[in-house]
């Protein structure tokens, strides 16, 4: 029997995240997938980034994974968004070259010291004790782990659907991994199931594209990885369009062929991703949906038809297509279909994503009930680190939801019962305003240290950005600007500028009583670069400049953001003991104790994120526990 370290179940983005975090800490590790040409394979959509996700591939990037700075490499464009709407809603947002995002992650798994790769279908686990120790395929070769990290998608007994056809499928054309899924809940795992789905695809030379919006991307745009350094980004476009009143009208017609109202597909899907039948069951007098065509790569003519995502036959696929503007004549290449896949509740996890059932098992990914290839690489690389870490002897790593988007996701799906595919959305962070994109390396510089996989040069660097900013805050705030006539008489005009270039009304506001140069840098017509008219100023690093104008301009705020943290951190580290007997605390309610007894929280903190747990019930227990 050939033994590894670490065994990684799976080729997506949570298993090589997975894989690569584990040898890169220089353990020996496999990576099991059932096809080689697979491994990093876009599945659905070719985007990366957007709300919520954007932060997750940065903090990965920061923390030494891998996703930041390949989407950085292999894209076809970079778009930066939300800029008009705040500070904390800032994103960056990619269109993959799903070609070259695949065939190049494949290279660097495959030229990864430490790493060993293995085409083969995992289909039983070897457990001695409630502990792992290895994997079986389904050749019946066995191979030895301290642990293993299962990273398997959407292929636990996955079914193909499209129209009233449904068969036994991972993905279409590759097989169903059902042994498995079997062989785990032998184990002792609960199982559910879930359904995700994707659009067709069609040929670029059958679209109308002077009937459509162009769209294209920055060509110096907010990188997610600190280590991209490049003079230009591609443009390609993407373009936008929208469905017709005669698109809802067929679509209403053929509503009957839809696996979702046959009954076929009975299982939940991701809600912020709903099918087109869906949009029309839902929303039936809305006739302008949205439409985005995506070319998939430069090496491909196939465009993705991001806002069309549906199951239906092929038939009615086709008749809903060519009532959409510009692909009245569109052909298909590839038909939308679902798939439906069984999961592992993640309330069965520890918040190193160990799994509480077997121990040495880890799961990643789409297995947790999750969507996204974002919030796979990022489970993946937790898992992968903390697997390596313990079998190092190491204290593992968890990322607390006031430290990154990464702790927001993990600590979500173990405390939080969410009735379809998780994904992160912002709305979902109570800190949005800390937990922004521009200062990962700041909240992140620790836990990158820690874990070690981020290059020493490029953490001197972040550190020497770090402490210029500091440097730099405390001199502005040891220096004084006065209200005379001639500060009052540049701000008038450095503030019908800015009104100008924001399109916004210019008001007359002087300045009326002497402050620190740090508070002047807070209005609005001030930036860092025209402080100088003012005061004298330094040369900064971009990353430095940037931070010190965010700090002074949104100070209070941020002040009292921390402050919130501070109270929460309190609570994240009063540690609930593991035989800690709820049922013989009076005044618990019977939801709640039920609740406490199937999660087993590790702290207050996490006991107060779980259903059904009130304010009371938390006050009882911290009373308890002082």
């Amino acid at each position: 029997m050939k033994n590894y370290d670490v065994i990684v179940v799976g080729g997506g983005h949570a298993g090589v995240e997975a894989a690569l975090a584990s040898a890169r800490q220089g353990l020996k590790t496999a990576l099991f997938t059932i096809y080689l040409d697979s491994i990093a394979m876009m599945s659905c959509n070719p985007s990366v980034g957007g709300p919520g996700k954007s932060h997750l591939v940065s903090e990965l990037g920061m923390l030494g994974g891998e996703m930041a700075r390949h989407i950085d490499r292999y894209n076809l464009q970079l778009k930066n968004l939300n800029h008009t709407k705040g500070l904390a809603s800032r994103i960056t947002r990619a269109q993959a070259d799903k070609y070259w995002y695949r065939i190049k992650m494949r290279e660097i798994v495959e030229h990864q010291e430490n790493l060993e790769i293995v085409q083969g279908i995992v289909s039983d686990l070897i457990v001695e004790n409630g502990e792992i120790k290895g994997i079986e395929d389904n050749l019946g070769v066995k191979y030895g782990a301290k642990a293993v990290i299962l990273c398997t998608g959407t292929f636990l007994k996955g079914q193909y659907i499209i129209g009233d056809v449904k068969y036994s499928a991972g993905r279409q054309g590759e097989p169903a991994s059902d042994k498995l899924s079997d062989r785990l809940e032998e184990l002792g795992f609960e199982i559910d199931r879930y359904q995700t789905a994707t659009p067709p695809r069609i040929a670029k030379n059958s679209i109308d594209f002077s009937k459509m919006e162009e769209l294209k991307g920055e060509k110096n745009p907010r990188y997610f990885s600190y280590e991209t350094k490049k003079e230009y980004n591609q443009t390609l476009p993407t373009w936008l369009t929208f469905t017709t009143e005669e698109t809802i009208r067929v679509g209403k017609e053929m509503l009957q062929y839809s696996p979702i109202v046959t009954g076929i597909v009975s299982t939940k899907g991701p809600r912020h991703c709903p099918s087109l039948d869906r949009k029309i069951m839902n929303f039936p007098e809305k006739t302008n949906h949205q439409i985005f065509l995506e070319q998939e790569s430069v090496e491909s003519d196939e465009v993705y038809i991001n806002g069309f995502t549906t199951a239906m036959p092929p038939f009615a696929q086709e008749a809903m297509l060519k009532t959409i503007t510009g692909l009245e004549n569109a052909k298909i290449v590839r038909h939308g279909y679902a798939i439906e896949y069984n999961f592992i509740p993640a309330h069965q996890l520890n918040l190193t994503l160990e799994s509480k059932v077997i121990k040495g098992i880890y799961t990643a990914g789409t297995i947790n009930g999750t969507s996204g290839y974002e919030e796979a690489a990022c489970q993946g690389f937790i898992a992968g680190v903390n697997a390596a870490r313990k079998i190092l002897g190491k204290e593992q790593i968890v990322i607390d939801r006031s430290e990154g988007y990464i702790g927001v996701l993990i600590d979500d799906i173990i405390n939080k019962k969410t009735p379809e595919p998780y994904r992160v959305l912002p709305s979902r962070a109570e800190y949005r305003l800390t937990l922004r994109q521009d200062n990962i390396f700041i909240r992140l510089f620790d836990k990158a240290k820690e874990i070690g996989l981020l290059s020493e040069e490029k953490l001197n660097e972040l550190e020497n950005a770090k402490k210029e900013m500091d440097k730099e805050i405390e001199r502005l705030k040891g220096i004084t600007v006065y209200p005379t006539k001639e500060t009052n008489e540049k701000l008038f005009l450095l503030g019908k500028e800015y009104a100008e270039k924001n399109n916004e009304e210019f008001v007359k506001t002087g300045a009326n009583n002497p402050v620190s140069a740090f508070e002047f840098l807070a209005r609005k017509e001030i930036n860092y670069d025209n402080l100088s008219e003012f005061v004298e100023t330094v040369e900064l690093d971009s990353l430095a400049k940037e931070q010190v104008e965010i700090e002074a301009k949104y100070r209070v705020f941020i002040e009292r953001e921390k402050a919130q943290i501070e109270k929460f951190k309190k609570l994240e580290e009063m540690i609930i003991p593991e035989d800690f007997d709820y049922e013989k605390v009076q005044g618990l309610s019977n939801i709640a104790i039920s609740g406490l007894v199937y999660g087993k929280p590790r702290t207050i903190g996490q006991a107060s994120r779980i259903s059904g747990v009130t304010y009371n019930d938390i006050a009882l227990l911290i009373a308890l526990l002082k």
